[in-house]
């Protein structure tokens, strides 16, 4: 579940951008939002990626991206969440 919540963050960083799944996230974002270990952040971005709800890719910075199944997974886990 902790990587459903990184997944909701990365959400709520690039969900502003006209197409999200292209805003580039930045570790850095993340460790303020999160305040966890970047060991930890790191493991959850494996387990999210292998999921295929994020893309990463290293260039001067790791970056973060939300894929469009990601985007439909924090759609579908807010939809049940409205109903309990």
């Amino acid at each position: 579940m902790e990587s459903y919540q990184l997944l909701q963050t990365i959400y709520e960083i690039s969900k502003h951008d006209p197409k999200p799944e292209t805003y580039p996230c930045k570790p850095r974002e993340l460790i303020l939002r999160l305040m966890q270990e970047w060991s930890l952040i790191q493991q959850l971005l494996t387990e999210l990626e292998k999921e295929k709800l994020i893309s990463t890719v290293q260039q001067d910075t790791l970056v973060i991206r939300i894929t469009k199944e990601g985007i439909l997974k924090i759609a579908e886990l807010q939809s049940v969440l409205r109903k309990t």
